[in-house]
C-alpha cells in the first residue's frame, strides 16, 4: 500500500483531474488517497470528495485546513494520517497515464524499501532539459544565473545523465511534484521545514537526508505528466516571491555566513539583470512583467533576511 497525498490550495479542477487519470489507470485497492483542502479561497473539493465516497474500493482521507499552511505543513499534517509505509507526495496539476502504482511497485518500492533512500519521478522534461532532478546550489550555477540560464545549464546535464544511465542515478535532490520516501524517514526528518512555506521545502528535505547518510535517486523512467506552473500563472508576483524567499532561506540555512553573503551577491546581480529584462519584455507581457518587477524589488529589499519576506497574495 501506498498513500497519495495531494495538496490543494485553489486547484480544485486540477486536482480533479489528477485523482480521476489515477483512478482510469490504477488499482485503488493499491493506494490510499489522501486529499488536504489548504485553506482554498476558490472552488473547494467538497463537490469531488462526495463522488469519490461513492468508489467502494477507494481508501479516501479527506482533511480541511480553513487556512493556507503552506505545502510542507499541509504534506507534514497529511502524512501524520497516512496508514502506509510508503509516503508519495504528488502535486495536484499533474496526470496519470498509465499504471503508475504498478511501475512503482516494480522499479520504486524495492529501493525504497532496501535502501531507504528519497525517489524522485520525471515531471518536467524537454528534449534538451531536464527539470525533475538537479544539485544543490554552486557558484558557478549562480554565476550563470546571472545572464538567466544557469537553471537551463544544470536540467541540460540532467538530461544528458538521463541518457546514460538505465533507469535511475544519484541526485541532490528531486522535485517535490512526484516524491516518495518511507514514512519512518520522513519522521526521522521531522518531515518538511517550518521555514519554508512554498517551494525548496524538498531540496531542503534532501540535503537534510544527504547528511545524515541517506541517498536521493532520481527514477527516469518513471514518469508523470506535470502540467507545470498552474497555479503560478494565477499571480506571477507572489509566485516569483516565493520561490526566491525559499532559495534565499535555503542558502542561509545550509552555508556559512561567508558564503551565504556571496550568493547574496549573485543573486543581487540576478534579481537586477531580471528587473531589466522584465523591463524590455513589458511591451508584450505588461502583467506579467509589472507583476516580476514588483517581486523583484522587494526580494532585493530582503536580501540579507528573506525570512521577513511576508506570505501574503498580495502585498
Amino acid at each position: 500500500m501506498i498513500s497519495i497525498i495531494i495538496i490543494n490550495y485553489n486547484l480544485a479542477d486540477e486536482v480533479r483531474n489528477c485523482v480521476y487519470s489515477l483512478l482510469r489507470f490504477c488499482n485503488p485497492k493499491d493506494f490510499e488517497l489522501i486529499l488536504f483542502e489548504n485553506g482554498s479561497t476558490e472552488n473547494s473539493l467538497h463537490s469531488l470528495i462526495g463522488e469519490l465516497k461513492t468508489n467502494n474500493q477507494l481508501n479516501l482521507k479527506f482533511i480541511k485546513s480553513e487556512y493556507n499552511l503552506g505545502f510542507g505543513q499541509a504534506c507534514n499534517k497529511a502524512a501524520e494520517q497516512a496508514e502506509a509505509e510508503i509516503l508519495f507526495f504528488l502535486n495536484p496539476d499533474t496526470l496519470i497515464e498509465n499504471d503508475l502504482i504498478a511501475q512503482l511497485n516494480l522499479r520504486v518500492v524495492p529501493e525504497i524499501y532496501q535502501s531507504n533512500i528519497i525517489a524522485g519521478l520525471k515531471v518536467n522534461s524537454t528534449s534538451i532539459f531536464d527539470f525533475s532532478a538537479g544539485y544543490f546550489p554552486n557558484i558557478f550555477f549562480e554565476l550563470l544565473n546571472i545572464f538567466l540560464v544557469g537553471r537551463f545549464f544544470e536540467a541540460m546535464i540532467v538530461k544528458l545523465k538521463t541518457i546514460f544511465t538505465k533507469s535511475s542515478f544519484p541526485a541532490d535532490w528531486v522535485m517535490g511534484s512526484a516524491i516518495i520516501l518511507r514514512k519512518d524517514l520522513f519522521k526521522k526528518l521531522s518531515g518538511f521545514a517550518p521555514e519554508f512555506f512554498l517551494y525548496f521545502e524538498e531540496m531542503d528535505l534532501c540535503k537534510r537526508a544527504k547528511v545524515l547518510g541517506y541517498e536521493v535517486k532520481y527514477f527516469h523512467k518513471t514518469e508523470v505528466n506535470h502540467l507545470g506552473s498552474v497555479g503560478s500563472k494565477k499571480n506571477y508576483y507572489f509566485f516569483t516571491k516565493m520561490f526566491y524567499k525559499g532559495k534565499l532561506i535555503f542558502l542561509k540555512k545550509h552555508n556559512t555566513k561567508l558564503k551565504f553573503k556571496l550568493f547574496t551577491f549573485l543573486l543581487r546581480l540576478n534579481f537586477l539583470s531580471q528587473i531589466l529584462f522584465w523591463s524590455v519584455f513589458r511591451i508584450k507581457s505588461k502583467s506579467t512583467s509589472i507583476d516580476k518587477i514588483k517581486a523583484f524589488k522587494e526580494l532585493l529589499k530582503y536580501l540579507n533576511c528573506p525570512e521577513n519576506i511576508s506570505n501574503n497574495l498580495i502585498d
